[in-house]
């Protein structure tokens, strides 16, 4: 079974490519997203799975277990999963010439291994297996479709959002009321501004959050690099609006930004450690790292941009997809299938509080409800609000991302200006793209 509890943290979500012995698929089945075990074959010959995780993870090996080869082997117990962890780099790997079955990876890990040609496309086992692909919200098919030509590379396996999470204690010590879901960024602000100040010889901030990870799921929607022209796209009046937004929440009297202040890490220990943070905005999977550093927690949804009312920051969804070099597509495909069967999505959002891709209502109610760091918590705040639409892809939406968010670390500490830091970002970000096109 699925340990109870168990919430893999954002910096964990890494590609992992399954290899699987030479040999013709000998599995069919009907994979309609239904639980059950119909279909396997009668005299099935072992399969073994090599599953490879493309950025080094801190999963034990029976953490991996529960997660993907025991949900497994309740339709196909002849499939086994030998887990590997890349702890030397892609390039190194690819160096092997290993031959892959199934990628798995957060949306940004598998954008940045796309040059080397291994998504593969599923349209011809979807049609066979009639597979019903209406199941998932649409968000997240179109952004693997749109990162790869437009072909059905794979499917999503779970998802990841903001929310901003609150320290109860701090806001009943200075008489502030807590936050709410459906608040703006203005209205944000001013709750930090009562909250940012010295008290007993120590220095309280109204806001915590890493600006590297609200570039990286902006509310607009807003792409790095245009995709038809490779140029970047970081001087518009929308990623001014952003910066509008977001910058005053760290200029405030006392706050002292720095750029080592500002790094994901550091902003989430003011929170989590320090305890000196009123309010943070972190991924949905924050709620045992607050448990285990014995707050007075809660969340609300992600504040709102103007204009956009009831939308929250882009999916940041895990994909299972089917490797280009594949020999056993259909036992890779099923494999998939089996992953995101509604049986094994129910579980993992009941047990793992993990935020399904799927429209079924009644799995994204079960969010969290067997999940002891959750019991008691604002669940709606996480589940309720509605993604804003996936950016366009562009293979060096990674050079444009790391140079908006080095743009806006550069405003808040009082380096630059906006305009100026938009443009001298967008310079630096068609300088790369130009190097890396000539490689």
């Amino acid at each position: 079974m699925l340990r109870k509890g168990r919430i893999v943290p954002p910096l964990m979500f890494s590609a992992a490519l399954v290899f699987t012995a030479c040999g013709q698929s000998g599995t069919q089945a009907s994979t309609t997203g239904t639980a059950g075990t119909t279909g396997t074959a009668k005299q099935a010959e072992p399969v073994k799975l090599k599953f490879f995780m493309a950025s080094k993870s801190s999963m034990t090996p029976e953490e991996l277990k529960a997660t993907y080869q025991e949900p497994l082997q309740r339709k196909y117990p002849h499939y086994s999963l030998e887990f590997i962890n890349n702890d030397k780099g892609i390039d190194t790997f690819m160096a092997t010439g290993t031959k892959v079955d199934i990628l798995i990876g957060s949306y940004n890990v598998l954008s940045s291994i796309k040059s080397y040609e291994l998504f593969g496309d599923m349209s011809d086992l979807v049609k066979k297996y009639k597979y019903d692909t209406n199941r998932f919200e649409p968000s997240y098919i179109d952004a693997i479709t749109s990162m790869n030509d437009g072909k059905l590379s794979g499917f999503p396996f779970y998802d990841l959002r903001l929310a901003l999470y609150y320290n109860k204690d701090l806001f009943d010590r200075f008489g502030v009321p807590y936050p709410k879901d459906g608040m703006t960024w203005e209205q944000v602000h001013d709750i930090a501004k009562r909250l940012t100040r010295e008290d007993g010889g120590v220095q309280y901030r109204g806001f915590a959050g890493g600006p590297s990870n609200f570039v990286a799921v902006n509310q607009f929607s807003l792409g790095f690099v245009d995709p038809k022209t490779n140029q970047a796209a970081l001087q518009k009046d929308q990623w001014k609006t952003f910066m509008d937004a977001l910058v005053p929440l760290y200029k405030m009297p006392g706050y002292g930004a720095t750029k080592k202040l500002l790094a994901v890490n550091d902003q989430s220990n003011l929170f989590y450690n320090e305890k000196t943070a009123a309010m943070l905005v972190a991924f949905s999977n924050g709620a045992p790292l607050a448990n285990k550093s014995n707050l007075n927690w809660d969340l609300v949804s992600l504040p709102e941009m103007k204009g956009l009312p009831g939308i929250g920051s882009q999916p940041y969804p895990v994909y299972l997809a089917l490797s280009s070099n594949s020999e056993r597509r259909d036992d890779a495909f099923l494999a998939i299938t089996q992953l995101v069967s509604d049986e094994v999505m129910m579980e993992r959002s009941a047990n793992l509080a993990s935020l399904s891709p799927l429209k079924s209502a009644e799995i994204k109610a079960a969010y969290g409800k067997n999940v002891s760091d959750w019991k008691g918590k604002n669940i709606n705040g996480v589940v309720n609000q509605k993604t804003a639409p996936a950016m366009p892809f562009s293979p060096y939406n990674v050079t444009g991302q790391t140079e908006m968010t080095n743009a806006m670390l550069s405003v808040i500490v009082g380096e630059k200006d906006v305009n100026t830091a938009l443009r001298e970002a967008e310079e630096q970000t068609n300088k790369k793209v130009q190097a890396q096109a000539g490689k």
